[in-house]
């Protein structure tokens, strides 16, 4: 297929309606649903490579539909394809947004090993609905509004639910942490949610999983922006973190991930927020926050982000530091 035609467009249409026309036919046949929704995905992908608009609407029904008949036959496949859809950013009216919210979680949930239903834990199956909830919150304030704060707790619970059950029994499954950081990360752009994100354990959940996944740089960024906007306006959550060793997580990820410019902005500017007390500020001073954030500025000396970030921190470390770690330290040297 080639998607540079002018008509590919009219065929990528004419083949997703085929496609829904197919599914919605044979709803309990899982070998039609399962090659439907291999069709569904084929469109989709190629259609995002063109920028192709299509509505997914007619074809995200049918096939939540058939996933309510047919179960975990074919749980991975349905919910593979919904994310492809959705990867063409459609927007879907509210009631089917609700729709997806409500099955997406029903289905994670039954295979989280972590529910009543007795089902072992499948990480192929979760790591696919951590991913649709993250497309679900790619717009979180609207998502918010449409679901309510109701569904939008379910979402919350199950996913830090799911991120302590890697920690603590299932082993370590990067993609559901870092989709999982992703949803925490966009409803952070919600007030609302921040109390949710506390109350179900967030602060430590972040913590602990960048720890767990010290060499993943996508889930160090995310982390490090999640404990930023979680304690940008709050002491206590603040020192909270300070608490739960989130220090620590920051400094680690700067050692490991020095040459990633997204990485280090985003510690930089989490080390700034979190100098909070004196004791935090001199800790930070002799685990060698100031001999890192040196390191920051000069390999990164062409960004202007990390320069103000990493800046931001010196001028708070120093801000009230004993006169003999100024001088051991060269903080004086690098503000100039």
């Amino acid at each position: 297929v080639d998607t540079r035609k002018p008509d590919f467009p009219q065929y990528a249409a004419l083949g997703l309606e085929f496609t829904q026309k197919v599914i919605k036919t044979f709803p309990t046949d899982t070998s039609i649903q399962k090659i439907g929704c291999f069709s569904a995905r084929k469109i989709a992908t190629l259609a995002q490579k063109s920028n192709t608009s299509l509505d997914i609407s007619s074809v995200m029904l049918p096939i939540l539909d058939a996933q309510s008949l047919l179960g975990v036959q074919i749980q991975k496949d349905s919910l593979d394809t919904i994310w492809a859809l959705m990867g063409m950013k459609w927007e879907l009216r509210p009631e089917e947004l609700r729709e997806l919210t409500v099955c997406t979680v029903e289905t994670v949930k039954m295979n989280s090993g972590i529910s009543s239903s007795g089902r072992s834990f499948r990480g192929d199956v979760v790591t696919s609905g951590m991913a649709v909830f993250a497309d679900i919150f790619a717009e979180p304030v609207h998502a918010v509004r449409v679901l309510g704060m109701q569904k939008v707790e379910r979402v919350i619970e199950l996913v830090l639910s799911l991120i302590y059950a890697c920690l603590d029994k299932f082993g370590n499954h990067p993609f559901i942490f870092s989709f999982g950081f992703s949803v925490l990360q966009r409803l952070c752009n919600v007030n609302d949610c921040h109390n949710l994100i506390l109350r179900f354990g967030g602060i430590v959940a972040v913590i602990d999983g960048m720890t767990a996944n010290g060499g993943n740089a996508n889930i160090q960024e995310k982390g490090c922006n999640i404990l930023r906007r979680l304690a940008a306006y709050h002491l206590e959550i603040k020192l909270t973190i300070v608490e739960s060793d989130g220090v620590d997580a920051v400094l680690n990820n700067m050692m490991t991930h020095s040459a990633n410019e997204a990485v280090i902005s985003e510690a930089c500017s989490a080390l700034s927020v979190l100098c909070v007390d004196k004791q935090t500020r001199t800790f930070i001073i002799q685990q060698g926050g100031v001999l890192l954030l040196e390191n920051a500025m000069e390999i990164h000396i062409g960004s202007s982000l990390i320069q103000e970030n990493a800046l931001d921190a010196l001028c708070l470390l120093s801000s009230d530091a004993d006169s003999e770690i100024l001088l051991t330290s060269n903080i004086i040297k690098s503000i100039k």
